[in-house]
């Protein structure tokens, strides 16, 4: 097994209550970079890579069950008696599972746009199979990559955040994700990670974004089962990067912890 090495950053003064931010699928904990710099002035902030992103390390098992023990593990490390959890997509599953099994560390829930239930694993498919595409070995710069990742994702923005996992040394280019390993795992990655008698008793938010079809209004009898404190704010303006496309309004729900 793989020794359990999650890279993150820290922010804020020691004896500040802490946060712990968890990123979503290919993303890192450079994504919670402008959220930390404001948070940080009330706040001792930990941004963590997950397995198998950003600069933690990679395993062929990449199961949403090892990400929590890996969250437990580190947890552990740090000597975190308690502390506000907040987790965007993946990452919020991951927040969710922690939640539900470890609840006595946790002070205040925080996920950002997903809900506990089952998602469809074709809808990232195209992602990682148009990255496994892109010949690492022939590229001569990002700008190189961006131009010939165009056709296969045409939005800029979304194109941006896949490329921040492309790292270049001496010339050489490799994907920081372990896209083969985390490719594999979408069925299990997909899936609602909590059982049917699974709970969370403590405060809890949801951030949602109004623009986005990550969480339903159906799925709301789900969060409120399973976390029956959840209060849930949704913001009008913002897609699926809730922290990104409306940072000030994340920052308030954020602060009411």
């Amino acid at each position: 097994m793989a020794i359990r090495t999650l890279v993150f950053d820290h922010a804020g003064s020691e004896g500040a209550p802490p946060i712990v931010f968890l990123h979503g699928l290919l993303g890192s904990r450079r994504n919670w970079r402008s959220v930390v710099r404001d948070i940080s002035t009330e706040r001792r902030v930990f941004s963590v890579d997950l397995r198998n992103h950003g600069d933690s390390f990679h395993d062929e098992n990449g199961t949403l069950a090892s990400m929590v023990e890996d969250l437990r593990f580190w947890i552990d490390e740090r000597g975190l008696d308690s502390f506000v959890l907040c987790g965007h997509s993946l990452g919020g599953k991951v927040a969710m599972k922690f939640a539900c099994l470890y609840g006595d560390r946790v002070t205040r829930l925080v996920v950002v746009d997903i809900a506990p239930r089952d998602y469809p694993s074709e809808h990232h498919l195209p992602t990682f199979d148009g990255l496994l595409a892109l010949n690492l070995q022939t590229l001569s710069s990002h700008k190189d990559a961006d131009e010939r990742l165009t056709e296969a994702f045409p939005n800029w923005a979304f194109r941006k955040f896949l490329l921040t996992n492309l790292a270049e040394e001496a010339g050489i280019f490799r994907w920081k994700a372990n896209i083969r390993a985390l490719r594999s795992s979408l069925p299990d990655l997909s899936r609602n990670p909590l059982t049917l008698e699974e709970s969370y008793g403590g405060d809890a938010t949801f951030v949602n974004g109004g623009k986005s079809s990550y969480v339903r209004l159906e799925d709301e009898d789900s969060i409120i089962r399973h976390f029956p404190k959840a209060r849930i704010v949704v913001l009008p303006k913002a897609g699926h990067f809730v922290h990104a496309e409306d940072k000030a309004g994340f920052l308030s729900a954020l602060r009411e912890i």
